[in-house]
């Protein structure tokens, strides 16, 4: 990230690491109209290629 920015020192870049007060206030509202809208039993997306979704079941204890 520090090259694609073009920053001299990493120090620069570390900026971006943490979000301010509304960007978080913005993503929990978000997180909780998309839990709304889902109701109770919220379908999870599917698993990003190359995962398998069996696996990941268990890791997250879901049922299959």
């Amino acid at each position: 990230m520090q090259l694609i920015l073009g920053h001299a020192h990493l120090s620069t870049t570390e900026i971006y690491l943490v979000p301010d007060k509304d960007e978080v206030i913005a993503g929990v509202l978000a997180h909780h109209k998309r839990t709304a809208e889902q109701g109770e039993n919220p379908v999870p997306p599917p698993p990003a290629p190359g995962y398998d979704s069996q696996v990941l079941s268990v890791l997250f204890g879901r049922t299959l």
